[in-house]
């Protein structure tokens, strides 16, 4: 069985955009350039299993290379789940997860949280103001993309 996995940081927004247009531009899993703020983007694959191979930019650009690997695009449930490796190996591996939520009238809840196999209680918080800037600053190019 595999170990659980420990969340080390979640962000929830709620946007007055329909979760259809939402879904469209997320479970695309190859348009982080749209919205996300990264250097580059190189998608291998199709599907579950598909690797894009991401070089950060904006506040996370001392970042290294991170492959992320698609585990779950559940087009009902509006989820995605991929596993984060980076390169060098001085961060433990992450796991990026989304799932959006209607709230009726082309309102949507977007809930964005990372959470670890490897990481130790005592590396979360440090993880956590890590990864945070990046994440906030991902939200914001996701809903400027949106508008």
């Amino acid at each position: 069985m595999a170990p659980p996995r420990t969340k080390v940081l979640e962000k929830q927004v709620t946007w007055e955009t329909p979760i259809e247009q939402i879904w469209a531009l997320l479970s695309s899993f190859g348009a982080l350039k749209a919205w996300m703020p990264i250097k580059s983007c190189t998608v291998d694959g199709h599907g579950i299993g598909t690797v894009r191979t991401v070089m950060a930019g904006g506040v996370a650009a001392s970042a290294s290379r991170a492959y992320e690997t698609l585990e779950v695009l559940d087009q009902e449930q509006h989820l995605i789940s991929y596993k984060v490796e980076f390169e060098g190996g001085q961060v433990p591996t992450l796991y990026g997860n989304w799932k959006l939520e209607s709230r009726g009238e082309g309102s949507t809840t977007v809930t964005w949280w990372i959470d670890s196999k490897e990481a130790t209680e005592d590396a979360i918080p440090a993880i956590a103001a890590t990864f945070e800037p990046f994440v906030l600053e991902a939200l914001r190019g996701l809903k400027k993309a949106l508008s």
